[in-house]
């Protein structure tokens, strides 16, 4: 979950009603955009991965749509956003979501993060403390953590994409989970990547995949134009 469209401050992202989280959404189109794309394709009962969680405003949506017999697993490495996750997730007793101080990649150990204002990731940015935190794959994560299975994997992980899903090909092969990713072209140019390595990884694996743009969630004319990637198997 990033800043968009406008600034708004950690403070508003503290909910302690489910009032104050749909006023909110009503003012962040950007974020009630995924919101509505996430209930159109969530069902009562399914498992989820919330990667990028930050503060949790699609962690809370997710685990409203899928109830108490459906479970979410939610990640954030950076301790200020996690903290507030964390009371996010307290005060509206959801007792459906594991919520893990981690950032998935494709490896097992650490990885360095930048603090941005309101968002993080591994691109560098001038002024932004780096961050080194512990990491993990999807796989890895499910096998610890015995997970039967995963229904939809949700990202917003600002630039590592590509890292997140080479770490979850197992996962993605077996479970065949829906996936749904922000595409931040900027920071994938940084790295070397683009949004069409994405489509041909997810491709490669069997998926069909549909490039969105704007707060309509309308296909995309081009990949390199889209906003998100949705995949299904």
């Amino acid at each position: 979950m990033t800043k968009h469209l406008e600034v708004y401050h950690e403070a508003q992202m503290l909910f302690s009603n489910w009032a104050e989280f749909d006023d909110f959404l009503e003012n962040h189109p950007h974020e009630a955009a995924e919101v509505r794309f996430l209930e159109s394709v969530l069902q009562p009962g399914m498992k989820a991965m919330d990667v990028g969680a930050n503060m949790g405003v699609t962690t809370m949506a997710i685990s409203r749509r899928i109830g108490q017999e459906g479970e979410v697993y939610a990640f954030e490495p950076v301790p200020r956003y996690f903290h507030m996750l964390e009371r996010n997730l307290s005060v509206n007793s959801l007792d459906n979501v594991k919520a893990f101080p981690l950032a998935l990649t494709d490896h097992v150990g650490t990885v360095g993060l930048y603090d941005r204002d309101l968002s993080s990731g591994i691109v560098s940015e001038e002024g932004a403390p780096k961050l080194e935190v512990s990491s993990t794959t999807i796989d890895d994560f499910t096998e610890e953590q015995a997970v039967d299975r995963i229904d939809l994997i949700a990202m917003d992980c600002e630039g590592s994409e590509l890292l997140v899903l080479r770490g979850a090909e197992n996962t993605l092969r077996t479970n065949r989970p829906s996936v749904f990713c922000e595409i931040h072209h900027g920071f994938l140019s940084q790295l070397g990547q683009s949004a069409s390595d994405i489509f041909e990884y997810l491709r490669h694996l069997g998926f069909k995949v549909r490039a969105l743009c704007d707060t309509e969630m309308r296909t995309a004319d081009n990949i390199e134009s889209s906003e998100y990637l949705v995949a299904h198997r």
